[in-house]
């Protein structure tokens, strides 16, 4: 039988490398005795929408649906591309039924990291590959500091403290602290990467090259 393993494909890692897509949609197809669940975020779209919708001063509770409308556009390119089954509900009662299932988010103030720790309970997955557009974990912002060191492993609890940011709809966490909780809870480990392979390391008992959140 074969196992589910959830993939939580960031919207900016989606739009700024367009160009692993091939090769992600190959290996998948390709990778015996394994379903995937592919998690789709809003990335550019979603947050141009919310921050036009913010402007016009919209509640938070319809930017957050705003934000789920444009995970729902991305996850439905994502799934004619794959020419797979895309899942437009409660990812606490997703199934997995084919090769490959696409889904986007679902509720206001969840974002599609807590969908992605949704879906891996109810599939059994033991881990979650988190793409994002950052190879990992940082030791601090990549961007702003260049003495920022990579963190090759992190435990959920040590992550879900450095994530301090504040719950707004669009916000861009790492990998969301609600979402690290869900897994520590559930013992599921978070591979954080910018490289579609370390999927395919991982499932093979190599090294990847991004961080490894363990659940304690």
């Amino acid at each position: 039988m074969a196992k589910t393993v959830i993939v939580s494909l960031g919207g900016s890692f989606l739009f700024s490398h367009s160009n692993a897509l091939p090769a992600l949609k190959q290996k998948l197809m390709d990778m015996r005795g394994f379903n995937f669940g592919i998690i789709v975020g809003g990335g550019r779209l979603a947050r141009n929408y919310i921050d036009f919708a913010r402007k016009l001063g919209l509640a938070e509770n319809a930017l957050h649906t705003i934000g789920i409308m444009g995970t729902d556009i991305n996850a439905f390119m994502i799934s004619k591309y794959f020419n797979c089954a895309l899942y437009c509900s409660d990812p606490r009662l997703m199934k997995f039924k084919s090769k490959i299932v696409v889904s986007g988010g679902f509720k206001p103030g969840w974002t599609t990291d807590v969908c992605s720790a949704y879906a891996a309970v109810s599939s059994g997955s033991k881990v979650i590959f988190n793409i994002s557009k950052e190879r990992g974990v940082y030791t601090k912002d990549p961007k702003a500091f260049k003495n920022a060191r990579l963190i090759k492993e992190i435990n959920a609890s040590k992550l879900i403290e450095m994530m301090t940011h504040k719950r707004t709809a669009g916000v861009n966490y790492i990998f969301d602290p609600m979402a690290s909780k869900i897994c520590r809870m559930s013992g599921i480990r978070v591979v954080v990467t910018n490289s579609v392979f370390d999927i395919f390391r991982y499932l093979n008992g190599l090294q990847v090259k991004g961080t490894i959140i363990e659940p304690k």
